[in-house]
């Protein structure tokens, strides 16, 4: 009996993990499509402030993961048919310092699928100089359609998304979309994975089902009978 019991574990543990795979292989190719890109779609952002900041911290491990399926890279295009816009990432010190005492709206939670933005406001009362004109942004565009297309790299940085003369009260139709090269195949091969562990914790649970227990030591010694009959 202990046998058959370790056999069915196994097997159960095997379907989990399988379930795992697949799920995740299927979230994947759903999310990223045949085009490796997940994308929030046309949406609009605006803010009383001079910004609307959104911070990546401590980005770690793109170097190596670049030399298997390429640098990811962060699209951002940002429209405004009135008025010039800007949109940059930069190392979060220097937009921190570039920012200081300036009345922004920080991004706490941001997701492109659904998209979801959840911020939280700051006051201050000092008027930064003009975005176009700092130096320290690893990318960058402007004007009445301004995109931003950033190869992403360790470290921390913050996106800012403001009027092109830094005044407050910003207004954009927005348009962010991830890509990670290659992920959709990456998708294909763990939903794979995970039907043949599936298909291998199937198998082994109905062989451990069909499995007949043996006789212990006390059934075998009752059917010989007790000692001294004949």
């Amino acid at each position: 009996m202990g046998k058959k019991i370790v056999v069915i574990v196994i097997s159960v543990f095997l379907l989990l993990l399988g379930a795992g795979f697949t799920a995740a292989g299927g979230a994947l190719m759903a999310l990223f499509g045949s085009d490796n890109t997940a994308t929030s779609g046309q949406q609009h952002l605006s803010t009383q402030t001079a910004a609307l900041v959104a911070t990546a911290d401590d980005i770690n491990g793109t170097n190596g993961f670049a030399t298997t399926v390429n640098k990811a890279r962060l699209q951002v295009t940002v429209t405004n048919p009135a008025r010039e816009v800007f949109v940059g990432v930069g190392p979060k010190a220097a937009v921190e310092q570039y920012l200081a005492g300036v009345a922004i709206e920080n991004v706490r939670d941001f997701s492109l699928d659904p998209f979801r933005l959840r911020t939280v406001v700051r006051s201050g009362n000092t008027q930064p100089a003009a975005p176009t004109n700092q130096s320290f942004w690893a990318a960058q565009g402007s004007g009445r359609q301004a995109t931003l297309d950033w190869k992403i790299t360790d470290g921390s940085y913050e996106l800012v998304v403001m009027n092109s003369d830094a005044t407050p009260s910003v207004a954009v139709d927005g348009r962010f979309a991830l890509t990670i090269p290659h992920l959709f195949a990456i998708g294909i091969g763990v939903l794979v994975v995970g039907i043949l562990i599936l298909a291998g914790g199937v198998v082994l649970l109905v062989v451990g089902i069909r499995m007949h227990s043996r006789p212990g030591p006390t059934a075998a010694a009752s059917d010989a009978g007790a000692p001294g009959q004949q």
